[in-house]
């Protein structure tokens, strides 16, 4: 039993320092791996250092883009280009008017078009032209003169759009904008005026009833000719009722937008053909001499005549000058 025991013992010892030593043995092994695995993991933590670096770098540079991008949407936002529970009770005409500076007025015009027709919308007028500030002209050759232009681009477009895509519309055309000089946006309430065509159209059904039994009932020629006259006007203003009525609510399920669109100045150079500049003409020394001479015997001419023509109040003076003298010497 004591010999059992003893080899139990033993083979518990053994067993225990062979797991010490494959222990020891694991440690330095991992050891190792991590100690060759080291290198590999630095160059790994720092490319994912310098992705999120770059991530980071990404982000700073779109950063300040897309907060310029939501300063120019909230800018543009507005509750009343925006459909909200009010709009089930009452009517709204909803306009926009806004200005702004874009880089190109040409490729904008461009893109806003087609912004307007994948929100349903379409444009009612669009007026792209170049408005010439002042030109300038400076002489390069003796017929060539380089001509200036100093100009800008610019467009108008009015469009409508469904009112309830109206602030979508604005939202999307907000990356376009470099500068924005105003925004107007309001909603007009026409309930009133949508009210009172439909109790005008109500009215006129009961008049037109009431004067067809009437005239049903009646075998006088001239009561019904009169009724039917009468029954026409009312008709008329029926219609006109009924148009009104119409327009004002196309009016309200189409939001109309005016926008005026420019870009910085422009300068443009043409060198165009000019005709040589010509001295006027110089007369020679010789010529100016003589045209001298003639010049001052026409002044003696014309003086001589001048005293010929004066010759009276000549003789008179002369007259008067020895009369004078004589009397003076006399009293002497």
């Amino acid at each position: 039993m004591k010999t059992i025991s003893k080899i139990y013992l033993l083979g518990l010892v053994i067993a225990l320092t062979q797991a010490c030593s494959d222990g020891k043995s694991y440690k330095e092994d991992s050891s190792k791996e991590s100690i060759m695995s080291s290198p590999m993991n630095m160059e790994q933590s720092k490319d994912e250092e310098g992705y999120v670096g770059g991530n980071a770098l990404a982000d700073s540079i779109s950063g300040p883009s897309d907060k310029k991008n939501d300063e120019k949407m909230n800018f543009v936002n507005s509750s009343a280009s925006r459909i909200g529970k009010i709009d089930s009770i009452k009517k709204f005409i909803r306009t926009a008017d806004i200005k702004f500076k874009v880089k190109n007025v040409e490729k904008s015009t461009y893109k806003i078009e087609d912004i307007i027709n994948h929100f349903d919308g379409f444009v009612i007028n669009t007026n792209l032209n170049c408005r010439v500030n002042y030109t300038e002209s400076f002489r390069v050759k003796e017929d060539s003169v380089l001509e200036r232009k100093h100009f800008v681009v610019e467009n108008s477009i009015t469009f409508r759009v469904p009112k309830s895509l109206l602030d979508t519309t604005l939202k999307q055309i907000v990356s376009q904008i470099d500068f924005l000089d105003h925004r107007i946006i309001t909603a007009e309430d026409v309930s009133f005026a949508a009210l009172k065509n439909q109790m005008h159209q109500k009215r006129f059904g009961r008049y037109q009833k009431r004067i067809t039994q009437a005239t049903d009932k009646s075998n006088k020629t001239n009561a019904v000719v009169n009724a039917e006259n009468g029954l026409y006007e009312k008709e008329g203003e029926a219609d006109e009722s009924e148009l009104n009525d119409r327009i004002l609510n196309d009016k309200v399920d189409y939001a109309t937008v005016t926008m005026y669109i420019y870009q910085d100045e422009k300068v443009r150079n043409d060198v165009v053909f000019s005709q040589p500049h010509f001295d006027s003409y110089q007369p020679s020394f010789g010529s100016e001499f003589v045209s001298s001479i003639k010049f001052g015997w026409n002044i003696i001419q014309q003086l001589f005549l001048l005293m010929v023509k004066l010759w009276p109040l000549i003789l008179i003076g002369v007259g008067l000058f020895y009369g004078i003298r004589r009397l003076v010497k006399g009293k002497a």
